[in-house]
């Protein structure tokens, strides 16, 4: 294997050759019973210049390149005060808001966690959560009286970093390069969990160049304070758990969005439309049956799905049942999430935002408890979107949403210019009466639509405002004339004209909106842009290989989702300075 050298001492043409060894071939060609054999394979990974000119790998490269600047330097130093900070804790301290329950055993753990989930379901449907109670707090801990004052304060200024930096000790491995590797991963077509971006660095030269490493044995810059040689494993974990614990992968992905949108490279829209989506957890669950549960005759018990519970104690697994440390869940925020029938899943659950026409993801929110119904995140969202992006809420006059978030409809009017809340019409089975009134009309549909006899879906011309009543007008051909001038029932339902128009009463239709009906063909046009944060939902679960953890926690969740909106909006920043 030859030598990689970065510096360009030894550049060869190719990034990877794979040589067979003559010998070992034609020993497998003389005898037919090792044609299936193993053969030696060598490996030559070398570094090429012509690499970062291949269009191909542009989109990594813009992203490698945006992290730099001062905003980045600042974050770096803010990475540094953690990691020292970090380094001098006694033991790695429990994530905020972990839940520890105090039991006798294990079985007796995974009772007291179902308790929880059944108190917390409870309290949900007696009123509205506020965003801390649905969300994660991305922040560091605030009660760690240790934690310095530019952790705790975002807004305070770090110390440079000749006084961060100062001092005996090995020098870090510098961070800036650390966040490169880690947010231009993904676009390499591999994951951003440390041990893939530990292997990426080692095993492509050229990628460990462009991020900023060196080769070893490379002479260090007189003046520099970090090391830039490759890390080690340890090192990428520790990097990315730090980036997580004191929410700088969120403070960097909240500063790139915020530079977005005062820089126009995102424009600012007046509406927004929300979906929440699921991640599969990285974690099995456990089944317990309630202490209540009913059980009858000839029919199997009803187990609920609860986290698997374990000790974070040094007493080993072997003696938690008689140790006495409480129990904490393996994979806090993961439940059952029911997307359908058939499609049931034990996962975290990520409320998105996006702008209605460019289609851009805004923020994303990792649940808490992932089994959460979906209505009662919008007003937590929103309330967050306001602390963080009060300039995009006070524009905002839709909120683009699917049929569960229907009962905020009221709540959503106090943000922006007396925003209002579009959903799709909630079906309700149709009064077979109402459409035996009507001469020619076969049904309604669950939506209100009428559908004649000749199966033609009506549309909704107007409103009669002064008798309450929606009006209905059979639709055109597809040559623009009615559809009723070529019917051949038209002789038994038309009396005259040439068009069929049927007259509704608003009391008769009530799961249409009376003021904003969703049948006008502009409130179909507007509402149409909801789909919009599914596609922005595909882009951070699939274009950024989202879409799988490799960790537990809903703290992690978070900072999984604000890597990917970190890289999503440095590519938007690169492209737009290009």
């Amino acid at each position: 294997m030859s030598a990689n050298h970065y510096g360009g001492e030894k550049i060869q043409e190719g990034v990877h050759r794979v040589r067979y060894s003559k010998e070992k071939t034609a020993r497998n060609q003389r005898t037919p019973s090792m044609l299936h054999a193993t053969a030696l394979v060598l490996f030559e990974s070398t570094d090429s210049p012509a690499v970062l000119s291949d269009p191909a790998n542009q989109d990594w490269l813009a992203v490698v390149n945006a992290v730099a600047g001062d905003r980045y330097e600042t974050q770096a130093r803010r990475y540094y005060m953690a990691l020292y900070h970090f380094r001098t804790q006694q033991h790695r301290s429990a994530l905020p808001a972990t839940l520890h329950i105090a039991a006798q055993g294990k079985q007796q753990a995974l009772q007291g966690m179902l308790a929880v989930m059944e108190e917390r379901k409870a309290k949900s449907k007696q009123g509205a959560d506020s965003a801390t109670d649905v969300f994660i707090d991305a922040s560091p801990d605030k009660t760690d009286t240790t934690l310095p004052e530019a952790l705790r304060d975002f807004s305070e200024m770090p110390p440079t970093l000749r006084d961060i930096l100062t001092g005996p000790g090995r020098p870090p491995c510098d961070a800036l390069c650390l966040m490169r590797a880690f947010l231009a991963a993904p676009l390499m077509g591999v994951g951003d969990d440390p041990t893939r971006v530990y292997k990426l660095l080692h095993g492509n030269p050229t990628f460990a160049r462009a991020c900023g490493f060196r080769a070893s044995g490379t002479p260090k810059v007189p003046g520099e304070m970090t090391s830039r040689a490759l890390p080690a494993l340890s090192t990428c974990e520790e990097f990315t758990e730090i980036m997580m614990r004191y929410g700088l992968w969120h403070l960097a992905r909240m500063e790139q969005v915020r530079h977005n949108l005062d820089h126009e490279v995102v424009d600012k829209e007046d509406t927004l439309s929300f979906d929440t989506t699921h991640l599969i957890a990285n974690s099995h669950c456990a089944n317990v049956l309630p202490l209540d549960a009913k059980m009858e005759d000839g029919k199997k018990p009803k187990y609920r799905k609860v986290p698997r519970m374990g000790k974070n104690c040094a007493c080993g697994k072997d003696h938690w049942e008689s140790c006495e440390h409480p129990w904490s869940p393996t994979d806090p925020g993961a439940a059952v999430v029911v997307k359908g029938t058939t499609r049931i899943y034990w996962a975290h659950k990520v409320s998105v935002v996006c702008f209605g026409d460019s289609e851009i993801p805004v923020d994303a929110r990792a649940l808490q408890y992932a089994a959460q119904a979906d209505g009662k995140t919008l007003i937590p969202h929103l309330e967050l979107l306001e602390q963080d992006f009060c300039d995009v809420v006070d524009l905002l006059r839709y909120v683009l949403a699917d049929d569960a978030y229907r009962d905020n409809k009221d709540a959503v009017r106090r943000f922006g210019q007396q925003a209002r809340l579009i959903v799709p019409v909630h079906g309700r089975k149709a009064r077979a009466d109402l459409a035996d009134a009507l001469e020619g009309i076969n049904r309604f549909t669950p939506s209100g639509v009428p559908v004649c006899e000749g199966g033609h879906r009506f549309e909704l011309r107007g409103r009669d405002v002064n008798n309450e009543r929606y009006i209905w007008v059979a639709p055109d051909d597809i040559e623009g004339q009615p559809v009723c001038a070529s019917c051949p029932l038209a002789e038994s339902c038309l009396e005259k004209g040439e068009r069929r128009y049927i007259r509704v009463d608003r009391q008769d239709q009530p799961q249409i909106n009376w003021e904003h009906p969703q049948h006008f063909g502009r409130q179909r046009v507007r509402y149409g842009k909801r789909t919009g944060v599914e596609r922005a939902i595909k882009r951070l679960k699939v274009d950024l290989r989202g879409e799988y953890l490799t960790h537990r926690d809903a703290h992690r969740v978070q900072a999984h989702l604000d890597r990917k909106l970190l890289t999503l909006h440095l590519l938007l920043a690169a492209a737009n300075s290009s």
